[in-house]
């Protein structure tokens, strides 16, 4: 099992303790449970939301055994019953687990240490300071982005050596957050100083987990990138985990030689802009419910927490429908990095379980407090059904096989992309891509030294 596997599956917290009990209701479980610390036992009554305790699963077949990344989304599970309705609810014979398999198969069983850190407690989402541009973004689905696509694509030695044609291929990254960089030196492309050197044209390239810059190849296994396997890939974007998230991804295509494998774009400003003209309360939800996401390999531990939407303060000029451009700031989406929910997590504990044999008058209960952000939590579901639904729909993506010697630029904290999986003819087939990372700040600075460069 890979470190980064939750915390629900590897603890050091010391403590004894046992389950007494779980009750099931159509849409929750309910546990109850003695804790020892400092020679008191201490009871607890939690009732968890179904899809909370399902999402939570780190099962060989919702997890990723080597990566540690998660194998399905949050929506998926909400547009489906199945996937959140119990079959089987046992406790462990030594009362230290709860084994749920639910009705589409998945079967994990639920430590007493999960059901202990997640009783209910406070927890606290960081926000990010606001971000702004001069340039109007242009919200697209696919046919207004291929009807729009004129300065898509950009010479690589042009964009290298003209400050004219790095502008114009950088307005065009800041109105529709992409753009490609075509004809890369075939002869340096197997050098890591290129994309080193494009990424530098903008700005300093960014240090992450996977160093300045990292591969992708089918023919190296990698324990670190899901992406190195022929799986398909859910909409995602990148580092949601760190406190401060790059404003944009580099890919660099070196060997494309697999069948499929296409690349898959959406822009998640018109994924919220539809979600809003929809459904007021679960757009608002977006906006309030913290998404955890979490990295843990090796030395490194990374959280954060952040809702799926953010936007700027209203004001009467973008509260009008027609200038949404102007009141999203980012949106934050990364399936495979993320981590349990905090929030609205627990349900009502239903009258009908007061009647267990067990003694349960003093036990401790989950905080009103946290009773009342279900609430909030079932708009989120729905939110988040309608955000799955509306990025899986053809017309909101735009799809590229990546061409060899070229490399995408793409907006990271607006722009969801996605890999479709793909085949080898023969073991030498080679799917070889190198990635890098760009902040905002530096990409915003390039941008405003153009402008009065070019007096706009």
């Amino acid at each position: 099992m890979s470190s980064y596997i939750s915390d629900i599956a590897t603890s050091n917290t010391q403590f004894e303790g046992t389950i007494l009990n779980a009750a099931s209701t159509h849409d929750s479980i309910t546990f109850t449970f003695l804790i020892e610390e400092a020679s008191t036992k201490k009871p607890f009554k939690v009732c968890f939301n179904n899809l909370f305790l399902r999402d939570a699963s780190r099962s060989p077949t919702s997890v990723d055994a080597k990566t540690g990344q998660k194998l399905f989304t949050t929506g998926q599970l909400a547009l489906k019953k199945i996937h959140t309705i119990p079959n089987v609810i046992k406790i462990s014979k030594d009362s230290q687990s709860v084994n749920i398999t639910w009705k589409d198969g998945d079967s994990y069983d639920y430590p007493l240490d999960f059901l202990y850190r997640y009783k209910g407690s406070t927890f606290a989402t960081r926000s990010l300071r606001n971000q702004s541009s001069m340039f109007r973004p242009i919200i697209w689905n696919k046919h207004r982005f291929e009807n729009s696509m004129e300065h898509f694509e950009t010479d690589y030695s042009k964009f290298m050596e003209d400050d004219r044609t790095l502008f114009d291929a950088l307005i065009n990254l800041q109105r529709y957050g992409l753009t490609l960089i075509t004809n890369l030196p075939k002869e340096e492309s197997q050098n890591p100083e290129l994309l080193k050197s494009l990424c530098e044209r903008i700005g300093p390239i960014r240090k992450t987990v996977y160093g300045e810059t990292f591969d992708i190849n089918n023919l190296k296994e990698d324990d670190t990138h899901i992406s190195s396997t022929n799986i398909k890939l859910p909409f995602h974007m990148d580092l949601q985990y760190m406190q401060h998230v790059p404003g944009f991804k580099f890919i660099q295509s070196i060997k494309n030689e697999t069948k499929g494998g296409e690349n898959f774009f959406v822009d998640g400003f018109n994924i919220g802009r539809s979600i809003r003209e929809q459904d007021t309360e679960a757009y608002e939800a977006l906006q309030i419910v913290p998404v955890n996401y979490k990295y843990a390999k090796g030395d490194m531990r990374y959280f954060e927490s952040r809702p799926v939407i953010e936007q700027n303060d209203t004001s009467e000029h973008n509260i009008e429908p027609a200038n949404y451009e102007y009141l999203i700031r980012n949106v934050n989406y990364s399936p495979p990095f993320q981590a349990p929910f905090t929030y609205g997590i627990y349900n009502k504990i239903p009258k009908d379980t007061d009647s267990e044999s067990t003694d349960t008058e003093n036990c401790i209960l989950t905080a009103p407090g946290k009773l009342i952000e279900r609430f909030t939590f079932s708009d989120f579901v729905r939110g988040l059904e309608m955000f799955e639904t509306l990025t899986h729909e053809e017309k909101n993506q735009f799809m590229i096989k990546l061409p060899e010697n070229s490399c995408i630029i793409m907006n990271n904290r607006r722009v969801l992309h996605s890999r479709n999986n793909f085949e080898t003819n023969n073991k030498e087939d080679t799917r070889l891509f190198r990635s890098c990372f760009l902040d905002s700040d530096h990409f915003k600075s390039k941008m405003k030294y153009l402008e009065e460069k070019f007096d706009l």
